[in-house]
C-alpha cells in the first residue's frame, strides 16, 4: 500500500492532469472548427451590400492578408481584410472575435463589420447594438489627429475594447507587409537619406525595419517606412508611403522622404519640392512626434497640397507613436490593470482571510463578507466565474492583459480545491452564493429534501458539466451562459434563461438552503469534482467517468 502523503499527492496529481487535459482537448477540437470557419467566412455574395458589381475576390495576400473585391471585367472595386488572426491573441470576456474591414478603392476604411465572435453573446449583442462603437474607426483613419477617446460600450468593455485592439491591430499591421505599398525599403533610397549606408539588415523586433550600417559593419541608423500603419490615411485622393531614418538607438527621427503615392501626382510633387517641409521634422524624438500638435508648434502644410501633406505629416506622427508601442515588449508593460482588478485582488485576499482564520465563525463577519462579494462582486464589477468564461478561455486563451485580476482570481479558484482542500470560489468569492447565504433560513417553514431525492439531485451539477464538455467537442450550439443564473447580475444583457435561473434559485435558497450551488450549478461541479477533500479521498466513479469523457473527447 502506497504511504499516505504519497497517495495524497498522486491523487492532487490525477486531478490536476484531468483539468489540464480537458483544456487541451477543448482547445484543440475548437481550433480545428474555427480554422474551417475563417477560411470560408468572405464569400462575394456576402459582399453585394458593400460592392454591388462584385463577382469574385482576389487570392488572399500572403502578408497582409487583405483581398480585392473584383468586379466583371477584373477591376478592383475596393479592399476587404479580416482581423483574424492577429486578433486571435485580443481576448474580451471569453473569447476573441473576428471582424470585417471594408476598405474603398482608394484603400481607405469605409466601415467595421462583426463576422464571428467567440465571446458571450449578450455582451457582443449589445456591441452590435452600439452603432457608433463600429464607425468610429473609420472616423479615427480619417481625422486621427482629432479621434476621440476609443469608444467602448458599457456592461461589455471587455469584449469592446478586445474588438478594437484587433481592429487597431489589423490597420496597424504587426507583420510590417502592406498589400497597398509591398515594395520593401531598398539600400538605394536608405543611402539618398544616409550616403555612408552599405548595407541594411531586418530589425525583428520591429516588423517593417532595418538596421543601417556603414561599410565596417556599424550600426548607424535605423530605416524603416509609414505604411502599413497608414495604409488607411487618405490625403487628397490616396494613402502614401514615407521611409524614415532614425538615429543608431532607433529614438530621433534624422530625415524623411516620401516613397510613394496613391494621391494625385501634382500634389506630391508640391511636397517633394517644399525642402522647407522634407526637413521639418529632423532631429524630433519620437516622443516628441508621437505627442506633437501640429497648430500649437505652427506647423503648416505644403501651399497648394494641404491636404497630402497633412496626410504625409499624419503618417510620421502616427508611425512615431506605432514604433514607440512595439519598444514595450515586456509582458507586464502589455498588461492594463483595471480598477476591477484592484477589487478582484481585495475580494481574494478576504476570501483567504475568511477561509483559513476563525472569522469565518463569527456571524457578523461572515454577513459583511457577503454583503461586499454580492455588492461589488455581482452587481459591481459584475465578472464571475462561469462555463461560459471558462470553456471561452479553454478554447481560445485567457485576457491576461486585459483581465489579470479576473484571470488571478479564476486561478487560484482553480487550484484552491486542489491544494488546499478548500472549495475557495463556492464557499468565498461567488457573490451569487453569497446571496443565497444571505437569504438562507430567512423563513420559519425549511423543505427537507429526502435524501433518496437528494442522491439524484445533487448529480445534475454533474450531468450538466458532462454535456457541456461534450457540446463543445461535437460542436454543439449551446448557449453556455442560458445553463447558469450569472449573467442576471447585468440585467441590461442577461437573456431570460439567465433571469429565470437566478430568480428561481434565489427563491428556492429561502426554503433549502443553497439550492442552486447543490442541486444545479455545474461550475461548482467542477470545482467539487477536482477538489481534494482530504485524509479519507480516494479516486471514485467521478474520476473514472471524467478520464473516459476525456478519451472519448481526444478520439473524436
Amino acid at each position: 500500500m502506497l504511504p499516505k502523503k504519497l497517495r495524497h499527492q498522486l491523487i492532487r496529481l490525477w486531478r490536476f492532469g484531468l483539468l489540464a487535459a480537458a483544456l487541451l482537448v477543448i482547445r484543440e477540437s475548437i481550433s480545428l472548427r474555427n480554422q474551417q470557419e475563417a477560411a470560408a467566412a468572405i464569400q462575394p455574395l456576402r459582399l453585394r451590400g458593400d460592392f454591388p458589381r462584385i463577382q469574385s475576390l482576389s487570392p488572399v495576400h500572403p502578408t497582409s492578408g487583405w483581398r480585392a473585391a473584383l468586379g466583371a471585367e477584373g477591376e478592383i472595386l475596393g479592399y476587404v481584410a479580416m482581423t483574424a488572426p492577429e486578433s486571435d491573441t485580443f481576448i474580451g470576456y471569453s473569447g476573441p472575435t473576428n471582424c470585417l474591414l471594408i476598405f474603398d478603392v482608394k484603400g481607405s476604411l469605409s466601415h467595421v463589420r462583426l463576422l464571428k465572435s467567440h465571446d458571450t453573446s449578450e455582451h457582443v449583442a449589445e456591441v452590435v447594438a452600439d452603432r457608433a462603437f463600429f464607425t468610429q474607426f473609420a472616423e479615427q483613419m480619417k481625422k486621427p489627429d482629432a479621434a476621440k477617446p476609443l469608444h467602448v460600450v458599457t456592461g461589455a468593455t471587455l469584449t469592446s475594447t478586445a474588438i478594437a485592439q484587433g481592429v487597431l491591430a489589423k490597420l496597424g499591421q504587426a507583420t510590417g507587409t502592406s498589400l497597398r505599398f509591398p515594395d520593401e525599403i531598398t539600400l538605394a533610397e536608405v543611402q539618398k537619406l544616409e550616403p555612408k549606408a552599405a548595407q541594411l539588415r531586418p530589425v525583428n523586433r520591429r516588423p517593417g525595419s532595418h538596421e543601417v550600417l556603414d561599410g565596417n559593419g556599424t550600426r548607424i541608423g535605423i530605416a524603416t517606412r509609414t505604411s502599413p500603419v497608414t495604409d488607411a490615411l487618405v490625403g487628397y485622393k490616396g494613402p502614401t508611403d514615407s521611409l524614415m531614418l532614425l538615429d543608431a538607438s532607433g529614438q530621433i527621427l534624422k530625415r524623411m522622404s516620401l516613397r510613394k503615392s496613391f494621391d494625385s501626382k501634382r500634389y506630391v510633387a508640391y511636397v517633394t519640392g517644399d525642402n522647407y517641409f522634407q526637413n521639418l521634422f529632423n532631429d524630433m524624438t519620437l516622443e516628441k512626434l508621437a505627442d506633437l500638435d501640429f497648430k500649437q508648434a505652427k506647423i503648416e502644410g505644403v501651399s497648394g497640397a494641404t491636404e497630402t501633406s497633412w496626410s504625409v505629416a499624419e503618417g510620421l506622427k502616427l508611425r512615431a507613436k506605432n514604433l514607440l508601442e512595439t519598444q514595450s515588449t515586456g509582458w507586464l508593460r502589455k498588461i492594463q490593470w483595471r480598477w476591477q482588478d484592484t477589487g478582484h485582488a481585495i475580494t481574494l485576499i478576504a476570501a483567504f482571510i475568511m477561509a483559513f482564520s476563525r472569522l469565518r465563525g463569527i456571524a457578523w463577519a461572515r454577513h459583511l463578507h457577503h454583503v461586499w462579494l454580492v455588492l461589488y462582486g455581482g452587481f459591481i464589477a459584475s465578472e464571475l466565474l462561469s462555463q461560459g468564461l471558462l470553456t471561452g478561455w479553454a478554447a481560445h486563451g485567457t485576457p491576461w492583459q486585459n483581465a489579470p485580476g479576473l484571470l488571478m482570481l479564476a486561478v487560484i479558484s482553480l487550484l484552491g480545491p486542489i491544494f488546499t482542500s478548500k472549495q475557495l470560489y463556492c464557499h468565498h468569492i461567488c457573490p451569487h452564493g453569497a446571496m443565497q447565504q444571505l437569504l438562507a433560513r430567512r423563513l420559519p417553514w425549511q423543505w427537507r429534501v429526502p435524501a433518496k431525492i437528494e442522491r439524484w439531485l445533487t448529480q445534475i451539477p454533474f450531468v450538466l458539466l458532462a454535456l457541456i464538455f461534450i457540446s463543445l467537442i461535437r460542436g454543439w450550439a449551446i448557449n453556455l451562459n442560458a445553463l447558469e443564473p450569472f449573467d442576471a447580475y447585468v440585467f441590461r444583457v442577461a437573456g431570460w434563461a439567465s433571469l429565470a435561473i437566478a430568480l428561481i434559485g434565489l427563491i428556492t435558497s429561502l426554503f433549502q438552503p443553497l439550492a442552486y450551488c447543490k442541486y444545479a450549478c455545474p461550475t461548482g461541479a467542477l470545482f467539487k469534482l477536482i477538489r481534494f477533500t482530504g485524509d479519507a479521498d480516494r479516486l471514485g466513479v467521478r474520476d473514472w467517468i471524467a478520464a473516459s469523457l476525456l478519451v472519448v473527447g481526444m478520439a473524436a
